[in-house]
């Protein structure tokens, strides 16, 4: 399954990266983003150079932490779910900087 999680992943991120409020949101920022599911599987976000890379693994000194289980990101890229609301119900829990989770939104 973790397999294809993360190909899910990939899908979705390079449908996203296709709309034109991803790519403004993404314009010039850069980083790193550590998502840790409650079953233990981490995996890592790069975001650099308009594009984002996630692979499995850890990440050494992320910018960013998510936990969230696995059903809630898939939520969050079917956009089922939005990244506010899954935030405010504690399915998903995200450590960083005010302004990288306000792009959050346009990622999810």
């Amino acid at each position: 399954m973790t397999k294809d999680f993360l190909e899910f992943m990939r899908e979705k991120i390079a449908t996203g990266l296709e709309r034109k409020n991803t790519q403004e949101a993404l314009e010039g920022w850069e980083r790193k983003a550590l998502l840790t599911l409650k079953d233990g599987k981490q995996y890592h976000f790069l975001v650099a150079n308009n594009t984002i890379l996630v692979n499995e693994g850890p990440v050494d000194s992320p910018d960013m932490r998510v936990e969230a289980s696995e059903e809630t990101i898939r939520k969050l890229f079917l956009e089922e779910m939005g990244a506010t609301t899954a935030i405010l119900k504690r399915k998903l829990k995200v450590k960083g900087s005010a302004s990288d989770l306000m792009k959050l939104k346009h990622i999810f």
